[in-house]
């Protein structure tokens, strides 16, 4: 994808006899490594001669060298522009030849690139895929090209107000980590990148020891062991020389921004660090999330801003955790009149979890609705194999899903209260807003 799209973690989570049996027909992924040291995790599914392929690389934005915010996102968007001798004319010509997608992206943590094929395409799919990874060519004129089109991108963003909001807001939460900037980078740094910049970021990122690869449709473990040892047995296997990502320091008192631009309505964005996978309250802080401000209509704070005051189309809380801890924002739009009420009933519903914490009845009804959807989570090809390469390359273990429904069951009406004081005192909430500028009275 030539845009960067904001790499959200998948909710993964489902209960009860009748969401094991979805769970089930979807399929359990069989996994192996290639002699080389790519984990691969393969659904297999003949329903349709189709094969989904998701490749995750230790990559990301949070590797970008200092000063060329945007590296790791120009090196995705070259992914497809020429390889093994073809230009990038031919190269997406032999694509387009066979109705294969193939497209990079890059998240904070990682590279990432997309394919989908029909199965009778499935080896030349792999094929080109590890010569893009193997054998780019990175012709001068498609880098010059590509870092224009991403410079272009970058403004366009700055005519956003939730763009705007977003990337100041990750400034503040981790002001001097490599979390702090967008993937996408911004005009100043991108046109500082050189193409020699893209070369050695592509050759430090795909090292088979730090490769995920996940597959789902229609393909037998035996036939995608074959091809890719047969066309990817020759990517590098020394271990990456990207560093480890820095631990990030937890803020303890928040602040305010306003960023003026003329807008029919004003962004709202709250934010701080919160945590990583591995915490203990990981599962209770997925359940707090939903309550206060996860999807439908049903949250705090849906219900208390859109549903008995109008104030807004919609307002939700989003927690993201990565590599390191992860971010845990709040993000509305609403009149420029009505930002100070706004941030005044998030802060009230925030306060009011912390003093008076969850009820039976809610807690129930919370962890019902987030298992309930799961299923739509793994409902195409595309969206397990995004799945399982989340789950490979995180290391959460094969049995991931099999195990989440005692997990999320588990989630007690403390263990919410707890994680509620640790996560929603408002004084640790960094707090941007984009608009106009409310007139004083």
């Amino acid at each position: 994808m030539k845009r960067w799209i904001a790499f959200w973690l998948v909710w993964m989570a489902w209960t009860g006899p009748g969401l094991l049996h979805a769970a089930t027909s979807l399929g359990e992924a069989r996994s192996f490594q290639t002699r080389g040291g790519i984990r691969v995790f393969l659904v297999e599914n003949h329903a349709n001669p189709m094969v989904e392929i998701n490749l995750l690389t230790r990559g990301g934005s949070a590797f970008d060298p200092k000063g060329r915010d945007g590296v790791a996102y120009l090196t995705a968007w070259m992914f497809n522009e020429g390889a093994g001798g073809m230009d990038s004319e031919t190269f997406r010509a032999r694509l387009d030849d066979r109705g294969i997608q193939m497209d990079g992206n890059a998240n904070r943590d990682t590279l990432e690139v997309n394919l989908t094929t029909l199965s009778e395409h499935l080896e030349e799919a792999v094929h080109l895929l590890a010569l893009a990874v193997t054998e780019p060519r990175f012709d001068p004129k498609d880098f010059a090209r590509g870092q224009q089109e991403c410079i272009a991108n970058a403004k366009q963003n700055r005519e956003q107000a939730e763009w705007l909001a977003g990337v100041r807001l990750n400034a503040m939460m981790f002001a001097g980590h490599p979390y702090a900037h967008p993937p996408t980078g911004t005009e100043e740094p991108l046109a500082r990148i050189t193409l020699n910049d893209v070369r050695q970021f592509h050759v430090k990122s795909f090292r088979a020891p730090q490769m995920v690869l996940a597959v789902a449709g229609d393909v037998t473990p035996s036939a995608l062991e074959s091809l890719l040892e047969r066309y990817l047995g020759g990517v590098d296997s020394r271990p990456s020389p990207h560093g480890a990502i820095p631990e990030i320091p937890s803020a303890k008192v928040g602040e305010a921004v306003h960023l003026t631009m003329e807008s029919p309505q004003t962004a709202i964005q709250m934010g701080r660090v919160a945590m990583d996978r591995e915490d203990a309250d990981y599962y209770p802080m997925l359940v707090l999330n939903q309550l206060l401000g996860g999807p439908g209509l049903t949250s705090r704070l849906n219900q208390e801003i859109r549903e008995k005051r109008g104030l807004t189309y919609g307002v939700h809380s989003q927690f993201s955790p990565l590599e390191m801890k992860g971010p845990f924002m709040v993000m509305m739009n609403t009149k420029t009149e009505s930002v100070a009420e706004a941030l005044g009933l998030i802060r009230e519903q925030m306060r009011i979890v912390v003093r008076e914490g969850v009820g039976e009845e809610e807690l129930t009804d919370v962890k019902r609705y987030l298992v309930q959807s799961f299923p739509l989570n793994l409902d195409t090809l595309k969206k397990q194999a995004a799945t399982w390469s989340l789950i490979g390359y995180y290391r959460r273990g094969v049995d991931y899903l099999r195990r989440w429904p005692e997990r999320v069951e588990g989630v007690r009406r403390e263990d919410v209260a707890r994680v509620a004081r640790r996560m929603l005192d408002p004084d640790h909430y960094f707090t941007v807003t984009v608009g106009k500028r409310a007139e004083k009275k």
